[in-house]
């Protein structure tokens, strides 16, 4: 092995103040065919430690914001080591030619103690290609889509999972596995700032289970899931002009992005509420982890007339088998989507447009929305034509819950559902309402429970009334929306 890098240092606070990011650079050498870093921090591996840096490298094809095209990889503080070979590499990184030239490791200062972090870093190469780190991705088959029936209908999924390509215990193949068995239609499978996922989505998907493509864009000041992606996306964002780049970055390659769990602990989302995203991430995971919050966040968008998708996501860490909970798995919650296919495009096509509804669980009681006008019908995510119409909603299997119908003025209605199914009917001018969206709420414990204390069942995106761009809105929370 030859030794390419020996690094030993202290980060400061002002180290961190001056960039989030330290770039190391060593020379590779021509002919190596496997490269091993290794790093150490103060603290590594306990939960509690003030200091917590980050992981990841660069080939010599560029370092540069948005036009990066030397990533090959990122494993956060997951883990002290990664392993190249051309044909495989540790999880999070990826395989290909060891090239000659100037490398670079990255280290990312998410939290740095008072007193400084020291750090090592070592970086060897060996012209051996030695024992593979991690078994090398199948092989691809083309743009292969799988779809399911010839016309339009409800698909349920996750749209935010992780696995060993990021920083869960268990392996992608465990993932995938628990998808199908909870009879998800699809799967986004968004690890933190890394693709070397992508390779197995697109082999492992199949006529039952279609995996889409995503990172979660895990910058220090919140979090930001991209989906149906083609390549890495950066995220080395610090600025709300830095962020909205990566925003149109990703759209330019088609995708759609969407803030994820803006609460306090989510960790919360510290850039801008009117960045041009396409989703809200309004329930990560089990309800009670202040979700409330997330639900608020995408309520004040959509007052101001923002047309924002909720959407759910479990945000689950896959378990090793054998291992975790079954009260938090994959499709906790569930995110329905109406789309005319079970195909990437009209699965996203389908989200920027609405077409959403979240429900706790994949056999969760059910909420329908619809507005009616004569012979004319809409769904949710549509935009309804000025003129009254009559709004319907019907709930399934949800008696003795309650079900809230909230407008930009608040809420509407609010009553308990006292059979099953349950409908409930009303004129309305959704022109002067703005919108309509239903939830359907847990069981009322004490007289004193307001009604968005109650657990959240089941909630869909509005059905929209005329274009509102000149609402307006006033800051709430200090936020200028």
């Amino acid at each position: 092995m030859h030794l390419l890098l020996h690094w030993e240092g202290r980060f400061t606070p002002a180290d961190k103040a001056a960039s989030d990011y330290v770039l190391l650079p060593f020379e590779v050498p021509p002919g190596l065919a496997r490269l091993e870093v290794r790093y150490r921090f103060e603290g590594q591996g306990h939960p509690d430690s003030p200091c917590v840096i980050d992981l990841g490298l660069f080939d010599p094809r560029g370092t540069d914001f948005l036009r990066a095209e030397g990533f090959r990889g990122w494993s956060g503080s997951a883990r002290s080591e990664a392993i190249l070979t051309p044909r495989a590499a540790t999880p999070g990184y990826l395989p290909g030619p060891i090239l000659p030239g100037r490398w670079h490791v990255i280290l990312g200062l998410y939290r740095i103690a008072p007193q400084g972090c020291p750090c090592a870093v070592i970086v060897q190469g060996s012209e051996e290609e030695g024992t593979l780190p991690h078994p090398p991705p199948p092989e691809t088959r083309g743009e292969v889509e799988y779809s399911r029936g010839g016309e339009a209908r409800w698909w349920r999924g996750d749209l935010q999972s992780h696995s060993h390509h990021s920083d869960a215990p268990g392996s992608l193949e465990d993932l995938v596995a628990a998808a199908r068995q909870r009879g998800l239609d699809f799967l986004a499978v968004t690890e933190h700032n890394t693709v070397s996922h992508f390779p197995y989505l697109q082999a492992w998907s199949g006529p039952d289970l279609l995996l889409i493509p995503g990172e979660e864009v895990t910058t220090y000041y919140g979090h930001l899931n991209v989906w149906g992606l083609s390549r890495w996306l950066d995220f080395r964002c610090r600025t709300a002009e830095q962020m909205r780049a990566v925003i149109e970055a990703a759209h330019a390659m088609g995708a759609l992005v969407s803030i994820n769990h803006p609460k306090t602990d989510g960790p919360p989302w510290e850039y801008p509420p009117d960045l041009p995203v396409d989703a809200v991430e309004a329930w990560q995971g089990p309800w009670p982890l202040r979700n409330h919050e997330s639900l608020a966040f995408w309520d004040w968008l959509l007052r101001a007339g923002r047309h924002v998708t909720a959407v759910g996501g479990s945000d689950k860490h896959q378990d090793r088998p054998g291992e975790g909970t079954p009260f938090y798995q994959v499709g906790h919650p569930t995110t329905w989507v109406y789309a005319e296919a079970r195909t990437i495009p009209a699965i996203l096509s389908a989200i920027r447009a609405g077409r959403v509804a979240i429900t706790a669980d994949v056999d969760a009681p059910w909420i329908e929305l619809m507005a009616e006008r004569g012979d004319s019908s809409w769904g949710i995510g549509d935009e309804v034509p000025s003129g009254p119409v009559r709004v319907r909603c019907v709930v399934r299997e949800g008696k003795g819950l309650h079900l809230r119908l909230m407008t930009r003025f608040g809420e509407l209605v609010f009553l308990p559902v006292d059979r099953s199914p349950f409908e409930w009917t009303a004129e309305l001018d959704l022109e002067t309402h703005g919108y309509i969206r239903a939830e359907l709420r847990g069981v009322r414990h004490f007289p004193g429970e307001k009604p968005e204390d109650l657990p959240m069942v089941a909630m869909t995106n509005p059905i929209w009334g005329r274009a509102v761009h000149e609402w307006g809105h006033e800051s709430t929370n200090g936020m200028a929306i």
